[in-house]
């Protein structure tokens, strides 16, 4: 009984040796932030809808009941279930300072289709225009 126990034991070691170094290879990949020229399919939005809405609604009011509008850039990480990273939004470039701090809470509300590197949802960095007119 006791060798069978232990002949029943060695597929799952085996396993447990083997299996262990590729676990972590890709929990290290899980990680990985890819830029997106190296993904094979982007993020895209899952609501131009809401984003529209989102960005109308951030538009301060003082800059939009004066006629300024402007553009800002972006750079964030989409991650694998499309959720915008908390705390890695940054201001790239803004023409009004106010815009960019108004588009950073937008872009912490959108919802993404996760990049894609050869089918596999992955982390992407993304660098996003949002303009703003009055």
């Amino acid at each position: 009984m006791s060798l069978t126990l232990r002949r029943s034991l060695i597929p799952a070691i085996a396993t447990l040796l083997f299996a262990g170094p590729f676990a972590r290879t890709a929990a290290a990949q899980d990680d990985k932030v890819y830029p997106i020229a190296e993904v094979t399919n982007p993020p895209k939005l899952a609501s131009s809808v809401q984003a529209a809405r989102l960005i109308s609604e951030s538009y301060p009011a003082d800059l939009k009941s004066r006629g300024v509008g402007g553009m800002v850039e972006l750079q964030f990480v989409v991650d694998s279930k499309g959720k915008v990273e908390a705390g890695s939004v940054e201001v790239v470039d803004a023409t009004q300072t106010a815009l960019g701090e108004a588009a950073k809470k937008v872009v912490a509300k959108l919802d993404f289709q996760p990049g894609k590197l050869n089918g596999a949802a992955v982390k992407t960095k993304v660098v996003l225009p949002i303009i703003y007119k009055p």
